[in-house]
């Protein structure tokens, strides 16, 4: 079973718009416990983690966040996809005080930690690629996106 399972076409969000990170968090979120896949204690502890540990990221080709917290807020697994039409912004990993203005987000709800650091490594690595990006980019709406994303993170979940 590879990374491809945890994308659900109810759980891309494509040409959406929010004020703020915060904003969307809660948005996220409440999708998120009314299909299950999360606790509703996760809206909370995804904004508090984002404070504490930053996840936005520039590629040198996008600029995106990979929010995710700590798996006992986790029912079922998955990856939540935003393509926002304005971006928002996110500190930078690792920083305390370098701004990114993001529109591309991947939010992550892995159970097993073991398979974080796959998944987070095969996002970068996605987005380092000039072509990946551009495709994602050009792409507007959420069966065809289901459908690049399905086959592009179709690998074995180590």
């Amino acid at each position: 079973m590879g990374f491809e399972t945890l994308f659900q076409k109810e759980l891309i969000k494509l040409n959406t718009e929010f004020h703020s990170s915060d904003d969307m968090f809660v948005a996220l979120s409440h999708d998120l416990i009314k299909n299950g896949y999360v606790e509703d204690t996760f809206n909370q502890a995804i904004i508090e983690r984002e404070k504490e540990f930053p996840t936005g990221l520039s590629t040198g080709k996008a600029l995106l966040a990979i929010p995710h917290t700590d798996t006992k807020h986790i029912t079922k697994p998955f990856i939540y996809v935003v393509k926002a039409n304005k971006p928002m912004k996110f500190l930078q990993m690792a920083t305390t005080d370098t701004w990114l203005e993001v529109n591309i987000i991947f939010m992550l709800g892995i159970k097993d930690p073991a398979k974080q650091v796959g998944l987070l490594s095969l996002i970068i690595d996605k987005f380092k690629d000039e072509q990946f990006v551009h495709t994602f980019q050009s792409i507007s709406n959420e069966k065809e996106m289901l459908a690049f994303l399905k086959k592009n993170f179709r690998r074995d979940e180590k």
